[in-house]
């Protein structure tokens, strides 16, 4: 059963504990039209009125401009827009997202309310991978709508591009590491990790979710059994993200580290929610080290460290 909260003057001051791996909290919003839109809650810092917006030079697409939030300065991206679903009804709030070290205001038609579901009744879109992974999930309503869950990361890296200040270390001998197996929702985090494997000499297999990661890795179990393999020979090292749909980055983790076959093998999750928090959820899941998405340097490190004397 879904719980509602209503949103007034949203304002996410996260306390550590209050939330579960096993939950998603979500933000219900309008682009126009009578398609229900979705943002996870904690990428949420908070929610205003769309307030004077500066134009700035060159700016394209759905980019709208610059906005001054009590001395902040933060890039306004029209969200309808970034996603191919703008029906030319005017914005009239900002959702200010703040993960993996940016903040971004995305300017959205309305808001409506806060509904918590767990973590299994969010099921991937029908088109996994249309719109360059705008959609990662979709849940389903009491009265049997749909929501459409925003990849907020995979936007922002494609509207409001970085240079990656976050270099692939490769100075470790890896040589005689086996195979990565890595799994994560977002198209743009699965080209990012497969850069940094490729960079790294690695080969390496992925999933798309917890669901189906489990699936391959029991599959890949089995199969080194009954040709009498080391699975390590098979997958050296498993990459996980923490918020994933239908099954959740901890969740997954928990049960590996429960078959007696991956005991050997090590985890590295990574996520752009970096609180110590989240960082202790993963580690008491049974993950070996927790990095920050998107930061090149730190999941090569993390990899080179697991596997230098593989």
């Amino acid at each position: 059963m879904l719980t509602v909260n209503p949103l007034m003057n949203y304002n996410n001051e996260r306390t550590p504990g209050e939330s579960s791996t096993e939950m998603i909290e979500i933000l219900l919003f309008s682009l126009g039209g009578q398609e229900i839109f979705g943002l996870n809650v904690f990428k949420i810092r908070e929610v205003t009125e769309l307030s004077q917006v500066t134009q700035i030079p060159g700016q394209q697409g759905a980019m709208n401009g610059v906005i001054s939030l009590r001395g902040q300065v933060l890039p306004v991206v029209s969200l309808g827009d970034a996603i191919g679903m703008s029906n030319g009804e005017p914005n009239s709030k900002m959702i200010i997202s703040e993960f993996a070290s940016r903040s971004v205001a995305f300017a959205v038609t309305d808001v409506d309310k806060i509904i918590r579901v767990p973590w299994s009744d969010v099921k991937p879109p029908q088109k996994y991978d249309s719109e360059e992974g705008s959609v990662f999930g979709v849940v389903m309503l009491q009265d049997g709508s749909l929501v459409s869950l925003v990849d907020i990361e995979s936007v922002c890296h494609r509207v409001l591009p970085e240079k990656d200040a976050t270099p692939v270390s490769t100075g470790f001998e890896l040589n005689k590491a086996g195979p990565v197996f890595f799994v994560d929702d977002s198209i743009v985090a699965r080209r990012k990790i497969s850069e940094v494997l490729d960079t790294m000499g690695l080969k390496h297999s992925h999933a798309v979710n917890g669901v189906e990661a489990e699936q391959k890795l029991l599959a890949i179990a089995s199969s080194a059994n009954q040709n009498s393999e080391e699975l390590e020979d098979r997958v050296s090292l498993v990459l996980v993200d923490e918020e994933m749909p239908i099954m959740d980055g901890c969740t997954l983790t928990r049960k590996l580290k429960g078959d007696p076959r991956f005991k050997n093998i090590p985890i590295i999750m990574y996520s752009s929610l970096t609180s110590e928090e989240n960082a202790r959820r993963g580690i008491e899941a049974g993950v070996n080290i927790y990095v920050k998405k998107f930061d090149s340097t730190s999941l090569s490190n993390a990899i080179g460290q697991l596997l230098a004397h593989a």
